[in-house]
């Protein structure tokens, strides 16, 4: 077994040793696909626990050679390096390997669940005025995100959330970027990726260009061609997906 625990969450190492009895008996499933996911209840704390699936075989050889690293620790990692520049992602508690033989393991990642109401998901459920709203402050967000060298490749709207927090003078939008195991992080993104990194995003025609739009102006670039540069990303991907 292999486990690294943010000093934090230290109290909760002999739980996290044994996060595979727990996955398995304890919680309520969230999500279901070639990987799993269950919240867990420990002292106090909602984790929400995400069991990664076999990797294929090259990617097991490379992890397990360490050319590269797995996805569970790079979910680990990732929240850390956008705490580290001022972005919000759900809190890492622990990276979990259990070795299954030369070449197989079972990978869990582990943080703390968000308390965060909403997912870009919902966009088109708002008022045309908060869609607005929540629109220019997302493209505000991912530009700055962008320019800081962050690029999710699973931007998609069930991985972005928000919420609507109040401080002492005003009520502000927050975002928060979950399934970060796939994000890059590195030079500023340039504007032909930025913008076909919406590509997954849900919503009509005004909200792709009013998006579009915002983004142009946070970046200081052309409002017409980042349009279609995100319509053409959003339409290639729809007709990639839906063969």
């Amino acid at each position: 077994m292999r486990i690294i625990i943010n000093p934090r969450y230290a109290h909760l190492r002999e739980y996290l040793e044994h996060i595979n009895e727990h996955f398995d008996h304890e919680g309520h499933e969230i999500h279901r696909d070639r990987n799993v996911i269950r919240t867990l209840q420990v002292d106090g704390l909602t984790l929400c626990v995400k069991r990664y699936g076999r990797a294929s075989l090259p990617a097991r050889v490379a992890t397990r050679l360490r050319v590269k690293a797995s996805r569970a620790r790079k979910a680990y990692v990732s929240p850390l390096l956008l705490k580290e520049r001022g972005f919000e992602s759900p809190e890492p508690v622990a990276f979990v390997r259990y070795n299954k033989g030369l070449l197989d393991s079972v990978s869990y990642f582990v943080c703390l669940k968000s308390s965060y109401r909403y997912s870009m998901a919902d966009i088109m459920k708002l008022d045309e005025t908060r869609r607005r709203e929540v629109t220019e402050a997302f493209a505000k967000y991912s530009a700055h995100l962008h320019q800081n060298g962050f690029l999710h490749r699973d931007f998609s709207a069930d991985n972005i959330l928000f919420d609507f927090v109040t401080d002492r003078l005003s009520t502000r939008i927050h975002f928060s970027l979950i399934d970060t195991n796939s994000m890059r992080c590195g030079r500023s993104v340039g504007l032909k990726r930025g913008c076909t990194n919406f590509a997954r995003l849900i919503g009509d025609d005004s909200f792709f260009r009013y998006l579009a739009a915002c983004y142009a102006k946070e970046r200081e670039a052309d409002a017409e061609e980042c349009t279609t540069l995100i319509l053409k990303a959003r339409d290639e991907y729809r007709q990639r997906t839906e063969k």
